[in-house]
């Protein structure tokens, strides 16, 4: 430490630390006589050579109490054996207007003025004037040979010694910050979304989620009764994920969405559950039926292994947050939704549309729809009637007989085209099969 390199405005700062004791960066800022900028960079780059450390009050960040910070003991050793607190810091200020000129106009090589009395250090050699070297010298031979650490005031810092340095805790998202702050204000009596929204300046969809994130993490609680009320919960708002994975039902463990009350109702629902992970549910003929619950998805995880191509794996979760179909899944359901609709015309749109309404809004792409029914109307499950738009039927029936017969005894539409494509391939099959007998014979 004793080579260390300070500017004339960090060690402005550290000398106002070292008279204060400790103190936060505005009171350092005010000692110093510097900006609050130079004052915070003065700060990173003494905690950074771990010259000043910070102040464990116990405060929630949230509370917006400033970091407090005070000199390590390493840095208040070789202050007292440089007795920098005594003489006045080098810098421009203490230098005549022809040096602080020629300071200004020459480069800045990275050689600031060190730590200490300057008339006892040479620049980047690391040679001292001899009195000096010699006596801290003889101070380090000292200690080394009494095998103690530097307890004792005036010993110099050695190069080999510890620094102990409490990491500042991480800030926490700002609006959560805020909306803990609000809480803290109403206490116990909590505030409602709309005081929220209007204290904190966050819009209501925004404090709505945010809130929701922080019963999550038990940062925030809701206070029963009506109007419904928020206080502040034991968790700090440093801790709370603004963003954490959408809630999911207890029974099937599918995303939920678009519920405002989600955590209320999730809760509600979990405390019926049974330890072994069984539902018993009281039917209407007052008999108990037990019901299994799936087992929960794992949490999601980053997976840098290489992908397979082929292979699926069972936990495998769509950008929606549900698990994808099973294979011939949304056939069966494509089928089936014309098969409820006999005789009615429906583009791949209005199938994928049907679908996410009968699954509770969940995302089903129309491309996806198409192909099945593509692949359904060659199998001939249903009828394709138009390509433009792309439009199925699913065959109307009588009870017993084949499809309904149009007026005057004709054909349906769609059925005379399904039979005139069915003669046009039995025509083109029989034409294949004259050439191939006729080039059989030439070859013979």
């Amino acid at each position: 430490m004793e080579h260390l390199s300070l500017t004339p405005a960090t060690q402005a700062v550290l000398k106002a630390l070292a008279e204060l004791g400790q103190g936060n960066v505005h009171e350092l800022a005010e000692k110093s006589g510097k900006a609050r900028s130079t004052t915070d960079k003065a700060i990173k780059t003494l905690t950074d050579v771990g010259l000043i450390v910070t102040v464990d009050l116990g405060a929630d960040a949230a509370e917006g109490t400033p970091t407090r910070w005070t000199l390590s003991e390493d840095a208040t050793a070789a202050l007292e054996a440089a007795d920098l607190g005594d003489e006045p810091t080098a810098g421009l200020d203490e230098t005549d207007a022809d040096q602080g000129s020629a300071s200004a106009d020459e480069p800045d090589t990275g050689d600031g003025e060190p730590l200490g009395d300057a008339d006892n250090w040479a620049p980047e050699t690391g040679h001292h004037d001899g009195e000096a070297t010699d006596d801290r010298q003889e101070a380090a031979d000292q200690d080394e040979n009494d095998g103690e650490v530097d307890d004792e005031p005036g010993a110099p810092a050695t190069a080999g010694s510890p620094t102990t340095v409490v990491a500042p805790t991480r800030p926490g998202d700002r609006k959560v910050m805020a909306i803990k702050g609000v809480l803290a204000e109403h206490s116990e009596d909590g505030a409602t979304v709309d005081v929220i929204v209007a204290e904190s300046g966050i819009g209501h969809p925004t404090t709505i989620r945010l809130l929701a994130a922080m019963e999550q993490a038990d940062a925030a609680r809701r206070k029963p009764g009506l109007p419904e009320r928020w206080i502040a919960g034991p968790t700090k708002a440093s801790e709370v994920d603004p963003n954490p994975e959408p809630p999911r039902c207890a029974l099937c463990f599918q995303v939920i969405r678009g519920v405002t009350s989600t955590p209320a109702a999730v809760a509600a629902v979990q405390s019926l559950i049974r330890p072994d992970g069984t539902l018993h549910i009281l039917d209407t003929d007052d008999e108990t039926r037990v019901v299994t619950l799936p087992t929960p998805l794992p949490p999601r995880s980053l997976n840098n292994s290489p992908s397979t191509v082929g292979q699926r794996s069972a936990v495998t979760i769509n950008g929606d947050g549900n698990q994808p179909f099973a294979r011939g899944e949304l056939e069966k359901l494509t089928i089936a939704e014309l098969a409820e609709n006999p005789g009615r015309l429906m583009t791949p749109q209005e199938i994928a549309t049907a679908i996410s309404a009968r699954l509770g809004g969940r995302t089903v792409s129309p491309g996806a729809v198409r192909n099945n029914c593509t692949k359904a109307a060659a199998a001939g499950s249903i009828l394709l009637v138009s390509e433009a738009p792309l439009t199925f039927v699913f065959e109307a029936h009588d009870d017993g007989s084949s499809a309904e017969a149009a007026p005057d005894g004709e054909e349906s539409g769609a059925e005379g085209d399904a039979a005139d494509s069915a003669e046009g391939t039995g025509d083109a099959v029989e034409q294949l099969s004259g050439e191939q007998d006729t080039n059989d014979a030439e070859e013979s």
